[in-house]
C-alpha cells in the first residue's frame, strides 16, 4: 500500500505545537524532578536554616552555579513563577548574593530565548503562544517607543516576563540592549523577593510575612496595571485597523476603472 499523502492546505501549526509541548513536558519533567530530588536531599535541613547554608558553604561553587541554571531554566521554560525561585535564593544564599545568582541566571536565560528565537524563527514562538497574543504586544506593535515600553513592562511586578522575552527575539533590539534594560528594570523586584527568602531563612517570620505580602500586593497591581494597559493598546489598534483609507486625487490607483469600449 502506498503512503497516504499529505493533503494539500493541511496546516502544520498543530504538529509544531504538538512537538513542542512534547519538548516543554520532557524539559519541565526533568526540572521537576531535580527540583523534588533536591528537596529530598536537603530534606534534613529544611527546618533548619543555619545547617542548610553551612552545606552550602561547603560547596558554594556548585550551588551558585546550580542557583544561576536554574533561574536560567525558569526563563526558557517558564515552569514556575521567577518570584519562588528568587524566595528560595534569597534562603538559600541571603539577600545580595540570592539577587546576583538570581540575576546571572536571568540574563542566561534570555540570552539562550532570544538566540533560539532568531535560529528557527516565529514557528517557535507561535509554538509556544498564539500568535494574535505576540503580535498584540506593546512591545512588538510599536518600534517607536520599545525601549522605553520594555523598560517599563519588565520594571513591573507581576507582567509575563518569560512572554516578553521570546516576544523581543522577534525583534531587531540588540541583546546587549535587552539586558541591560530588563536588568535594571527587574532588580527591584528580585531583591524584594531575596529578601523575603532571607527573612525566612535568618527566622525573622514577622519581616518575611511583610516582604512576601508587599511582593504579592505589588504583583497584584502590576498585573492589574498590565491587563489595563494591555486592553488599551488592544482597543486602540482595533480602532486603526477599522480606520478607511482615504484615497488621493493624484493617486492612479484611486480612479474608476475604464469603460471596456
Amino acid at each position: 500500500m502506498k503512503p497516504n499523502k499529505k493533503r494539500k492546505g493541511t496546516p502544520c501549526i498543530p504538529i509544531q505545537k504538538s512537538r513542542a509541548s512534547v519538548i516543554l513536558g520532557i524539559v519541565s519533567a526533568i526540572f521537576l524532578s531535580l527540583t523534588v530530588l533536591g528537596i529530598w536531599l536537603m530534606r534534613e535541613y529544611i527546618q533548619e536554616p543555619e545547617r542548610i547554608r553551612e552545606a552550602i558553604g561547603d560547596h558554594y561553587l556548585l550551588g551558585a552555579v546550580s542557583m544561576v541554571l536554574i533561574s536560567a531554566v525558569q526563563v526558557i521554560v517558564a515552569l514556575i513563577p521567577g518570584e519562588f525561585v528568587e524566595i528560595a535564593a534569597g534562603y538559600v544564599f541571603g539577600s545580595w548574593a540570592g539577587s546576583l545568582l538570581c540575576l546571572a541566571g536571568i540574563v542566561l536565560g534570555s540570552c539562550t530565548t532570544i538566540l533560539l528565537v532568531r535560529r528557527f524563527g516565529s514557528r517557535l514562538v507561535y509554538a509556544f503562544y498564539p500568535k494574535e497574543k505576540i503580535d498584540a504586544l506593546p512591545i512588538i506593535g510599536d518600534p517607536p517607543k520599545r525601549n522605553l515600553l520594555t523598560f517599563l513592562l519588565f520594571v513591573i511586578p507581576g507582567t509575563p516576563k518569560d512572554l516578553f522575552t521570546y516576544a523581543i527575539g522577534l525583534t531587531d533590539m540588540s541583546i546587549p540592549l535587552y539586558i541591560a534594560l530588563t536588568t535594571a528594570a527587574r532588580f527591584p523586584s528580585v531583591i524584594l523577593s531575596t529578601l523575603s527568602g532571607d527573612a525566612v531563612g535568618t527566622r525573622d517570620y514577622r519581616m518575611a510575612v511583610i516582604f512576601i505580602i508587599a511582593t504579592a500586593a505589588v504583583s497584584g497591581c502590576g498585573l492589574l496595571v498590565y491587563r489595563i494597559f494591555s486592553r488599551k493598546h488592544a482597543e486602540k489598534r482595533a480602532v486603526s485597523r477599522e480606520i478607511p483609507t482615504i484615497p488621493h486625487d493624484d493617486d492612479p490607483k484611486s480612479d474608476p476603472p475604464m469603460a471596456s469600449r
